[in-house]
């Protein structure tokens, strides 16, 4: 007779399972925290105000003696005002996946634990991306219009630029096209990510997208059912560091200040650099310092940039 071999005791052998659920999803968000860590203030109100002083007296002058002496000027102030901004997240569970899944005896985890830190994280992690924009909440720009379920996209976060346009674009999520025109929503545009393709040019919508257009901005939807540009993300994020550090390209008005009028405002952005040197970068670090006596303490860039910056 055959001995007792694996295949024949396998109704007997147990699983042994590993306790704990593994994190395969990114969590950093390592500009989020320079800002957290050193700016975090307590908020209330309506928003939050405070005035700034735009402009010197001019009433000065070098001249001869007992000449006439200079006119009067005054210093020039402008106030500032920085707007609530409100992120939402929402979880839903059954009773019985909540009684089901308590104790390490009966699951590897808690589903009300999971659900609850899972959306802190999945919240903050959308955060270290807005910290990143201009506060208009666009996640790519559709390139071409289409009629189907794949939507074709490119400027990730609204930012020119072909490569990996559906960075930000997840399966699940509920997208709206808005009118850069208008602000609106454009009809028949809501819809449900199913897939994101690996070139990151494109993704696939559960259903056919009839109304978008191209170079419509792509938002986050509250649901699929809306019909108000105000359920949406658009214009509703805090202003990330392309807003910040801006010479009005992509936002004209920062906290109520209008860039063109008040000119001071303006940040130095240096463009196209071929190579990437250290010379650019201290440029960068140089403008800093004599426009606004600023003193650098970190360097934030892409991975990208810094393999560029090495070559």
């Amino acid at each position: 007779m055959p001995g007792q071999d694996t295949a024949a005791y396998d109704e007997v052998l147990k699983i042994v399972y590993e306790g704990g659920i593994r994190e395969l999803l990114p969590t950093k968000v390592k500009t989020l925290k320079l800002f957290e860590n050193r700016d975090a203030k307590d908020w209330g109100g309506k928003f939050v105000e405070y005035p700034a002083r735009i402009g010197r007296n001019q009433g000065s002058g070098w001249g001869s003696e007992l000449g006439n002496l200079p006119a009067a000027g005054k210093q020039r102030y402008t106030d500032w005002r920085i707007p609530m901004r409100f992120q939402y997240g929402r979880i839903t569970l059954s009773a019985q996946v909540m009684k089901a899944s308590q104790g390490n005896r009966h699951a590897f985890a808690s589903a009300m634990s999971q659900e609850m830190d899972g959306i802190i994280t999945d919240m903050t992690a959308d955060r270290g991306r807005a910290m990143l924009y201009d506060g208009r909440g666009i996640l790519a720009l559709v390139n071409g219009t289409s009629t189907g379920t794949t939507v074709t996209v490119d400027a990730p976060g609204g930012v020119a630029g072909a490569t990996n346009g559906a960075r930000f674009i997840n399966p699940g999520m509920v997208l709206a096209g808005i009118n850069p025109a208008t602000g609106a929503i454009r009809a028949n545009t809501l819809h449900t990510v199913s897939t994101v393709a690996a070139a990151g040019t494109s993704y696939t919508a559960t259903a056919a997208v009839a109304g978008i257009t191209d170079n419509d901005y792509l938002v986050r939807a509250m649901h699929s059912t809306i019909t108000d540009a105000a359920d949406t993300s658009y214009q509703k994020e805090f202003t990330g560091l392309l807003g910040l550090v801006d010479d009005g390209t992509y936002l004209a008005t920062l906290h109520g200040v209008n860039r063109t009028t008040f000119p001071i405002t303006q940040s130095t952005v240096i463009g196209s650099v071929t190579a990437l040197s250290a010379d650019v970068i201290q440029r960068a670090i140089d403008l800093a310092d004599q426009r606004g006596d600023g003193d650098t303490s970190d360097l934030i860039m892409h991975h990208s940039v810094r393999r560029a910056y090495i070559a």
